[in-house]
């Protein structure tokens, strides 16, 4: 039988407001400013979702990071950035020009005394505010493992998971191929199993930042760094063997001299999100021909919410769902692939384009994070005391996220 108090104390129809710690980069703050850093947008459209849906959320990061949020709890400074990773230009506030290069960072090296300061700032600015039914979001894997072994919240969870470096006990992936590829390496040559409170949540975007054109101009598009990993130079070759303007903003580095580009191509720097959306909107089709297994490529869904086709490879997450080859865009393997895709991108049809990529839309990614948090937080009240039910917690009505998540099944309610 289940007690009473397996309903979690408040009505399932009910949304549960929770409160939510955040932790930001240590080399970037938390703006919409850094369009190149797919984990500072995350972040920050994560802090906008929370919100939307009636948390609390608390942000922990640089200053000058203008994310929305209940309350900035200052870490370090962008004078603790320039320290540890400028050159001593202070005419741009990070302490170099990010536009013509990588983000710096010390993900994989010894700590800067930037992030060192983050560490205990952060685990000091969490238990001075921290209730036990909390949760620890926490945003980049083993790097962010010290705030977590200070602060010691039973709902610590990683949101977004893009990268190999997980560890918490509650998961989020961006993609079921980023989710399978952890548990594989987990448990090499042994027998792999999953676990009931992992879950797979697209990345998502805001409505307002990209609008449907259907009327393309006579160009491509690539939008990503300058390196080969990232496919620009099959883009390149693609649209030169088809005859076709070509496009690209993104991230300068070395590997790719942009001032040398063949003639059919046009180098144009970083774009904000005006420019993002009116190149995506005015593009025939979006190359994101990736080497790289993407665990996501936000780009791609980017292109879509435009109505723009994407013209990808076959592995990664492109090898899942997030788009069927031939309606959406198209999956390729060789150059004669590449080529047939940008001659015939121009017949897929924009408006079916647009519908699938609305799936990662902020208003109805947020009720599949609504959904995990309730599960999470029922599996929270079970460890306080006897006849309180987790996994076996079955609510006498319910959840208010049903309806948001699976919404073509309530459309004939009254």
């Amino acid at each position: 039988m289940v007690s009473k108090v397996g309903l979690g104390g408040y009505p399932p129809t009910e949304k549960k407001k929770y409160r939510f710690f955040v932790l930001g980069l240590v080399h970037l703050p938390t703006s919409e400013k850094y369009t190149a850093c797919a984990f500072t947008q995350k972040n920050y459209k994560l802090c906008k979702m929370l919100l939307s849906l009636g948390h609390e959320v608390f942000l922990l990061g640089a200053g000058g990071s203008d994310a929305p949020c209940t309350e900035l709890i200052v870490t370090h400074t962008l004078k603790d950035i320039r320290d540890a990773w400028g050159e001593g230009d202070n005419r741009f506030e990070i302490g170099y020009d990010w536009h013509k290069g990588m983000f710096r960072h010390d993900f994989n090296t010894e700590k800067k005394p930037a992030t060192l300061k983050y560490y205990q700032e952060a685990i000091n600015g969490i238990n001075k505010r921290k209730k036990p039914d909390d949760f620890l979001i926490i945003t980049q894997g083993v790097y962010q493992k010290p705030i977590d072994d200070g602060v010691k919240l039973y709902l610590t969870v990683e949101t977004g998971i893009g990268y190999r470096g997980s560890y918490t006990q509650f998961r989020g992936w961006e993609s079921a191929f980023i989710q399978n590829y952890k548990y594989g390496s987990e448990n090499n040559a042994g027998d792999a199993n999953g676990r009931y409170y992992d879950c797979v949540i697209g990345n998502y975007f805001d409505r307002k930042d990209f609008v449907f054109s259907n009327k393309p101009k006579d160009y491509f598009l690539y939008i990503g760094r300058m390196i080969g990993r990232k496919g620009v130079t099959t883009a390149i070759e693609a649209t030169r063997a088809a005859g076709k303007r070509l496009k690209l903003i993104g991230q300068e580095s070395d590997e790719i001299n942009v001032k040398s580009l063949p003639e059919h191509c046009e180098f144009l720097g970083l774009a904000n999100k005006d420019m993002r959306n009116e190149l995506f909107g005015g593009a025939i089709a979006t190359f994101t021909p990736t080497i790289y297994l993407e665990p996501f490529a936000g780009t791609h869904v980017e292109s879509m919410l435009c109505g723009t086709p994407v013209i990808t490879t076959n592995f990664g997450v492109f090898g899942g769902d997030t788009f069927i080859d031939g309606i959406h865009g198209f999956k390729c393997s060789t150059l004669d692939d590449f080529v047939w895709a940008t001659k015939n991108a121009h017949r897929l049809d924009r408006k079916e384009v647009r519908r699938n990529g609305e799936r990662y839309l902020m208003e109805n990614i947020q009720w599949e994070y609504q959904r995990w948090f309730d599960r999470l937080y029922q599996l929270y009240l079970s460890t306080t005391g006897k006849g309180i039910w987790g996994f076996n917690h079955l609510p006498e009505k319910e959840y208010e996220w049903r309806k948001h998540v699976y919404p073509h099944l309530y459309q004939n309610d009254v």
